[in-house]
């Protein structure tokens, strides 16, 4: 199970978090020049993600799970879906080294140094974004979830009536909290990915340029 900080707590003392810097890896000079100049800047999605030629860049099961439990009488369930179909997403990474940027045949990089700021300036400008997500990937062997037996006696576990409809879809949220979206092989863990998401009230197929300035000011510029 994910958590996540809640965005509109209230805290009773003044309580800073030490942020690490994120990196945006980009295949020409061209795409720096154009966020620096003119705030210009591209968040692709899942189904982008899975129509990329290469295996270093593309994943034919982005956004896909599947869940395992046993029932109290010892049957095993296995539950396959789909998620982030209303999510764009901004791919980065921790960790800037050789084996990445020739990975990425990288030849720059947008050095994000507030990615709360920078994430928050962007959905003002995103069209219909609801609500956010950021966080580091998961890397596992396999993209099966094997549900505890306590989840079993969750509420919304068992409201679960495993129908493909809006009710169910929801309440499969509130159980998994999203962590398919974050969700990647080990082959790819050398990436060290950290992902902003931001969800829209409408489905998504394909990549937006979103145009920022304010973003600039949280960000450095970097050449390899």
């Amino acid at each position: 199970m994910l958590n996540y900080s809640n965005g509109s707590m209230q805290l009773p003392i003044d309580w800073r978090i030490k942020r690490e810097p994120i990196y945006r890896l980009l295949d020409d000079v061209k795409y720096l020049d154009d966020f620096f100049n003119k705030g210009e800047i591209k968040v692709s999605c899942f189904e982008n993600f899975k129509k990329y030629p290469d295996e270093i860049r593309g994943d034919t099961e982005e956004g896909g799970a599947g869940l395992i439990w046993d029932d109290k009488d010892s049957n095993t369930h296995f539950l396959k879906y789909e998620a982030g179909l209303n999510a764009f997403i901004l791919s980065t990474t921790n960790e800037i080294n050789d084996k990445i940027i020739e990975a990425f045949d990288a030849k720059c990089a947008i050095k994000i140094n507030h990615p709360n700021f920078f994430a928050l300036e962007l959905a003002k400008k995103i069209p219909f974004v609801t609500a956010g997500l950021e966080g580091n990937c998961d890397y596992s062997s396999s993209r099966l979830h094997f549900f505890e037996k306590e989840i079993q006696t969750d509420k919304h576990f068992q409201k679960l009536d495993f129908q493909n409809n809006q009710n169910s879809q929801v309440i499969l949220q509130q159980l998994t909290q999203g962590m398919e979206l974050f969700l990647k092989l080990d082959k790819y863990s050398y990436q060290k990915e950290y992902r902003l998401v931001w969800f829209s009230s409408k489905k998504i197929n394909d990549a937006f340029v979103v145009t920022c300035p304010e973003a600039i000011a949280y960000c450095d510029k970097i050449i390899f």
